[in-house]
């Protein structure tokens, strides 16, 4: 029994033994498996690493030496472009001159006779014949570029002489043949010419005789015949003359009817000939080189490197870096304005230029495309001359240079020059005032009464109105140190005193309306405000519109009681930007803005 036990202990021993040698052994293979597949991976992808660099490395010589092949190709052609179109250029202009004088001999050549039209034959066909030099392209190739510009030269302009000799041989060929057939039928019309007049001449003899005869023969034969024969041989003489003149006539006749068969049956006369250059026959010449220049110039425009890579290569850093440096100072200049120079001058203190005065109304009529001034005694009316539509006979009209002589350059600079005065000394008919350039401009009129005052800006003025005895007074006041002013670059404001009426223009209107309890306007329509409110900038609401230049970074602000404020309801001064951005227009708005204009 311990015996069988151990046999059966033996066998599964040995089932187990094996077992876990088969197990062993396939771990064993399949690790030596998992390497070897790990290596050959390894080696795979090395492989094709390899081969990818390879090519890379293949494609990048082929595109190098493409390029490079791309770069010859571009110089080579460059420079023979450059040699052709200097040549083409000098053929041209010698070709030009050439027409010309050989125009001009030709027209001369018209006046010339047949023998001096043999001389000029003679010269042109010793022109003709003269020797053409070949230039090889070889040769060309080993000469230097100011030599092979010259012998190109040289050799095209002696094709072009023998050509031009050519053109003149073939005229003066013509011409002379046409002043042969000219001349041979000139002969042949003075002679038929000279007969007729020979006929002529003896049908008058003829006629004259037998005029004679007939009036003699009565007579002879009524009076004489029987008594004295003597008449009868004079009347035989007359008839022998009548009859030798009949003859006569007859034979010029028929001579006559002769030579008028040979001119009638003359062979036309050809049209004369005219000059005029052959164009083609000169393109025939030069065409080999024009065929040349337009290969380069194929072979230029068509250049990989000429195309794309040269031009791209030699801007892109410089474009690159204006790119960057543009958007990057812009979106910083931008950002810096708005959230941090904004916020603190809304925060700094507003600007008052004056106390509140005891005197605030102000009056102004409503916004019209034209307004009636009814003019007082002891008031003077100052106008642009563009804005004066019609005007009562009563008034007195004169010019008067500049608005304010105190603000000599503001009323230049605004445009307040050469002004129309009108001054009146009875109440007259009321003055018509309207734009006669701008369709869409409106008027209204803001009248500022004594001890009142009103900020205004003079590029908004056309006009004013103010009592004779009481001269225009207008203050100015600096702010330097506001916040405020150096945002908006309103450094210096203009007050107007009553009493005054302002004549202001706007685009489509204009708006005077009260404080209140405080209003924002936008800084391109501001055109005044009262001088005694509380005037301040506050940031525009939303970045991404200030940021596309679509609304200013600041807008203007009034706070106060018993105030107004001007503004145009289409405004279109200071829209154009600042220097920087729009040039010599933004600049003059920029300074006009700085001195309150």
């Amino acid at each position: 029994m311990q015996g069988q036990q151990f046999t059966m202990g033996s066998d599964t021993e040995i089932d187990q033994a094996v077992q876990s040698n088969y197990v062993l052994i396939r771990q064993l293979f399949f690790d030596k498996f998992t390497i070897l597949q790990s290596a050959l991976t390894s080696l795979v992808r090395f492989v094709f690493r390899t081969l990818l660099s390879l090519l890379a490395i293949a494609v990048v010589l082929v595109g190098g030496r493409f390029l490079l092949d791309e770069g010859r190709v571009l110089r080579s052609s460059s420079g023979d472009l450059q040699t052709l179109s200097t040549a083409t250029a000098s053929l041209a202009k010698y070709r030009e001159n050439t027409t010309a004088l050989l125009q001009a001999k030709m027209v001369q050549a018209q006046k010339y006779s047949i023998p001096e039209i043999d001389k000029l034959i003679a010269d042109a066909t010793l022109r003709q014949q003269g020797t053409e030099t070949e230039v090889a392209r070889s040769t060309l190739l080993i000469l230097g570029p100011a030599e092979a510009l010259e012998k190109m030269q040289a050799h095209y302009k002696n094709r072009l002489a023998v050509k031009f000799a050519t053109l003149e041989l073939e005229y003066l060929q013509k011409f002379r043949a046409y002043l042969i057939a000219v001349s041979g039928r000139e002969n042949a019309y003075r002679e038929r010419r000279k007969l007729a007049i020979k006929s002529n001449q003896a049908l008058e003899v003829l006629l004259l005789l037998q005029n004679n005869r007939d009036k003699i023969a009565p007579e002879f034969a009524r009076e004489f015949i029987l008594i004295a024969p003597m008449f009868g041989e004079k009347l035989e003489r007359v008839q022998r003359q009548v009859t030798q003149a009949k003859k006569n006539y007859d034979s010029a006749l028929a001579n006559y009817e002769i030579q008028k068969r040979a001119v009638d049956h003359f062979s036309a006369l050809p049209q004369r000939p005219t000059f005029a250059v052959d164009q083609q026959a000169l393109d025939a010449v030069t065409k080999d080189m024009a065929d040349r220049l337009a290969q380069a110039r194929t072979a230029v425009s068509t250049n990989w490197v000429a195309r794309y890579v040269s031009p791209v290569i030699h801007v892109l850093p410089l474009a690159l870096a204006v790119l960057l440096s543009s958007i990057v100072a812009h979106l910083f200049i931008k950002l810096l304005f708005y959230f941090v120079l904004a916020p603190l001058a809304a925060r700094r203190k507003p600007i008052q230029l004056e106390a509140a005065p005891a005197v605030q109304s102000v009056q102004a009529s409503a916004s019209a495309v034209s307004q009636n001034i009814h003019l007082e005694p002891g008031e003077e009316l100052l106008i642009l001359p563009g804005y004066l539509q019609s005007v009562s006979t009563g008034a007195r009209k004169d010019t008067k240079p500049v608005l304010d002589w105190s603000c000599l350059w503001t009323s230049i600079i605004s445009g307040m020059v050469m002004l129309t005065r009108l001054r009146t000394s009875s109440r007259v008919d009321p003055v018509v005032v309207s734009s006669d350039v701008d369709a869409v401009s409106e008027l209204t009129l803001v009248t500022i009464p004594l001890g009142a005052a009103m900020v205004f800006q003079p590029h908004g003025l056309v006009g004013v109105i103010y009592p004779s005895a009481t001269p225009l007074k207008i203050t100015r006041r600096w702010r330097l140190f506001s916040a405020h002013a150096w945002l908006t670059l309103q450094l210096r404001y203009l007050i107007f005193r009553g009493p005054v009426t302002l004549i202001v223009k706007g685009t489509r209107g204009v708006r005077v309306e009260p404080a209140g309890q405080g209003r924002v306007i936008s800084q391109f329509a501001t055109l005044g405000f009262s001088s005694h409110l509380h005037y301040a900038t506050v940031r525009s609401e939303t970045f991404w519109p200030y940021y596309q230049n679509k609304t200013p970074l600041l807008q203007d602000k009034f706070d106060g009681a018993n105030g107004y404020y001007v503004y145009d309801e289409t405004p279109r001064f200071g829209k154009t930007g600042g220097f920087f951005s729009r040039g010599l227009e933004g600049l003059t708005d920029a300074v006009m803005k700085v001195f309150g204009i």
